[in-house]
């Protein structure tokens, strides 16, 4: 099963590979050629049909707004686009009542830095952080969450992974625990969509955010928001536009009128290309099936942690398959400068501090790719 994902039928598609060795879809997946005539049919739709041609975007917004749907198994109608999760979680904040006892917001330590941001500024409107800690600074205690989710808590905010350890978190005692006190859980999948199966609705989620260009290969600009179906219509975001409106091209005076369905979610103008030019990428994760796509990365990344164990490079990465997402960290002394030369190189991995370099195979990768990335690893460590 695994062997046909990087077949030339997959591999074709983003010409990238033929001159570079790909190792950080975790970062930003390569780039599909069908990303390109994407954006050169919506400069020509553009330019033959001027304003009408909203008639074909719109369509085309929804249909791939159903299509992402598909991956993480949210039911037609429940996901809507946005430029970025930043924003979603400020609508999210912002549909939320803050005055009353209820106005505790949980987040894990590891969360990445933009969400804290965001809900950190909404306790000038009342919200009250609170921030579960880390033991290891790589790993979220099941049961720290838990505990930390009270009658008080509004809302729980949790990445499914941690993006500075690829450490997954145990989402149905946290949903368990969110049930019991009535609190709104919100998963953030930005790190795991794409390269890790789950399925939202049979998580039992509120609501999930996430967006298109890491595992998904399909470019910044083309985030979501999936909410679940008994919800809709009992949140209400004051960050809004004219998208949002029951009727958007009525050009009603305030105040708005959202309408019923996921588009309640939408601000202003879409931003269209962005949102196009995730399809070619959404499509062939479709194709190609997370659930082989993750067969195909446990046995790259097994291979790595023993190419690493061999040179003893250390790895702040959880060993076993079902506590990681896609991506190995290494790393040594001058791990930084390392990563420097082997970009230079055209071998595109990233680095972080206290996580090393991050290296992570995707559906396309091939086993002769991970041999060459350590041949240039050896070189590279000897010189460096």
């Amino acid at each position: 099963m695994t062997p046909t994902l990087t077949a030339p039928r997959f591999r074709q598609r983003f010409p990238t590979l033929a001159d570079s060795t790909y190792l950080v879809s975790h970062s930003m997946g390569a780039p599909p050629i069908g990303a390109r005539d994407v954006l050169v049919a919506y400069w020509e739709e553009w330019a033959k049909n001027g304003p009408e041609a909203w008639n074909a975007w719109m369509p085309e917004l929804q249909s791939l707004a159903d299509n992402l749907g598909n991956i993480i198994g949210a039911p037609a109608g429940s996901v809507s686009l946005a430029p970025n999760v930043s924003v979603l979680q400020a609508a999210i904040a912002s549909s939320l009542a803050w005055g009353g006892a209820r106005n505790e917001v949980v987040f894990e330590d590891l969360q990445f830095p933009s969400v804290t941001y965001v809900w950190k500024a909404w306790e000038r409107f009342g919200a009250r952080v609170v921030r579960v800690p880390s033991d290891d600074g790589r790993t979220m205690s099941t049961e720290r969450i838990v505990a930390a989710i009270t009658e008080k808590t509004a809302v729980v905010v949790l990445s499914h992974a941690a993006y500075v350890s690829a450490s997954l978190i145990d989402v149905p005692p946290i949903v368990a625990r969110c049930r019991e006190v009535g609190a709104l859980f919100v998963l953030d999948v930005y790190q795991t969509a794409g390269i890790v199966p789950f399925d939202v609705s049979a998580l039992d989620v509120d609501i999930a955010v996430g967006g298109s260009h890491k595992w998904l290969c399909g470019g910044p600009g083309c985030g979501y928001i999936y909410v679940k179906p008994a919800l809709r219509g009992k949140l209400e975001p004051s960050i809004t536009g004219w998208m949002a409106h029951e009727s958007p091209f009525a050009f009603e005076p305030a105040p708005i009128r959202l309408t019923w369905n996921q588009h309640r979610w939408n601000t202003g103008t879409p931003t269209v290309p962005g949102y196009l030019v995730a399809r070619p990428g959404h499509d062939t994760i479709r194709e190609a099936g997370v659930a082989n796509i993750r067969a195909h990365n446990i046995r790259l990344t097994t291979t790595i942690f023993e190419m690493a164990d061999e040179r003893g490079i250390s790895s702040p990465t959880p060993r076993e398959p079902e506590k990681r997402t896609g991506w190995v960290g290494l790393d040594f002394p001058g791990a930084d400068r390392v990563t420097e030369a082997l970009i230079a190189r055209r071998v595109f991995v990233d680095y972080r501090p206290g996580c090393g370099i991050r290296v992570s195979p995707h559906f396309y990768t091939s086993d002769d790719e991970i041999a060459r990335f350590f041949d240039a690893l050896d070189e590279l460590r000897a010189r460096c």
